[in-house]
């Protein structure tokens, strides 16, 4: 037995002891590590509070005018081009002549129809006289009556054919792109010009949007129009047309914009970008871009704090809309939680403690 009051030499501890003491140590100091690494320490984060709008989102878009009524003009049947009274860019008024086959063969096609027409009707006309003297048969007169109605049917094709050999304008008009020469080949339905309308309503901006944003138009909507051309300008207008349907080569959906007062020096083609204001906006929340910690497909990330704003919850929210500085969720994305982590985001975990931090951390 060992005195407390007395020094402790090395010859007096037992030799057992001297073995097991380092792993004593060891374990105590693993120990103090473990329970060190159970307790990570709280990250200083800034949060803000969610706000729910329902100001009208912009719809920022781009495309070309145009007339409002655009169409190919062509000929019905194929063959060679003979004339072509005007140019691309020409005014045409409704009636005038603007093409023409060469109709050499289109006409020989429209004697020969009447020539057989006249056959089949004069002997028509004989074989009924014979029947009447009971010199020929009632199924003679039958067969005579269907040639001479095939032939009077083959009789008007070429003449239709030949009235289609000749373009003209089918209304008032501008000729916006002339796709051929003359002495070329065509063939039927082949475009030869191409007509914008003129009309009070003649010039649009088609442009193509998303389906995220096609839900949120409506007809009449307004929208502010600028010009590539015409810098420091700007038009208003409004959604006249949208398209039920998805393009099937670009998977956008076409719109048009009538220009409410339209400028005689705008012309078809023009490049434009526009802004559109919805006129009606389902509710939604805007968070700032600093939030945003991760994007998978059309989704992201956030995290915010939870009822005591002790640890950091992830969740994951589908954008409506990406401004410059922030981006809008849909209300049902958030519906238990009125505040987001922006600052300090970056380093959090799910479930990471926090600790909010104080203004200008």
């Amino acid at each position: 037995m060992i005195p407390f009051n007395q020094p402790i030499h090395k010859n007096s501890i037992p030799a057992w002891l001297l073995v097991f003491l380092p792993l004593l140590m060891i374990s105590c100091s693993t120990g103090e590590s473990r329970d060190t690494e159970s307790a990570p320490s709280p990250e200083y984060v800034q949060i803000q509070s969610l706000k729910t709008s329902t100001e009208p989102i912009p719809i920022y878009i781009s495309g070309k005018l145009s007339s409002a009524s655009e169409f190919d003009l062509s000929f019905r049947t194929g063959g060679f081009i003979d004339e072509l009274l005007f140019d691309e860019g020409d005014e045409v008024k409704k009636g005038d002549l603007l093409a023409t086959l060469d109709r050499t063969e289109i006409d020989a096609q429209v004697v020969r129809a009447r020539n057989m027409y006249e056959k089949y009707r004069r002997d028509l006309n004989r074989i009924q006289n014979l029947y009447q003297d009971n010199a020929a048969t009632l199924e003679q007169v039958d067969d005579l009556k269907t040639a001479l109605e095939n032939a009077r049917a083959e009789l008007d094709i070429a003449l239709f054919n030949q009235e289609r050999s000749v373009i003209t304008a089918p209304t008032n008009g501008r000729l916006l792109a002339k796709y051929t020469e003359v002495n070329e080949q065509v063939g039927p339905g082949e475009p030869i010009f191409r007509l914008g309308e003129n009309g009070s309503h003649s010039t649009v901006l088609k442009a193509g949007v998303s389906d995220r944003n096609i839900t949120r138009l409506q007809h009449g909507d307004s929208a502010q129009v600028h010009f590539d051309a015409l810098p420091g300008r700007s038009f208003t207008g409004h959604v006249t047309r949208i398209a039920a349907a998805a393009n099937q080569r670009t998977g956008v959906f076409t719109i048009e914009i009538t220009l409410n007062d339209p400028a005689q020096e705008l012309r078809n083609g023009f490049v434009a970008k526009a802004i559109i204001y919805p006129s009606s906006q389902q509710p939604y929340i805007t968070i700032p871009i600093d939030a945003l910690v991760e994007a998978e497909n059309e989704y992201v990330y956030i995290y915010v704090p939870d009822s005591e704003l002790e640890s950091a919850v992830r969740v994951r929210v589908k954008p409506v809309h990406i401004g410059n500085s922030y981006f809008a969720v849909a209300v049902e994305d958030l519906p238990d939680h009125s505040n987001v982590i922006t600052r300090g985001a970056a380093y959090l975990r799910p479930g990471s403690p926090i600790t909010l931090a104080v203004e200008g951390y």
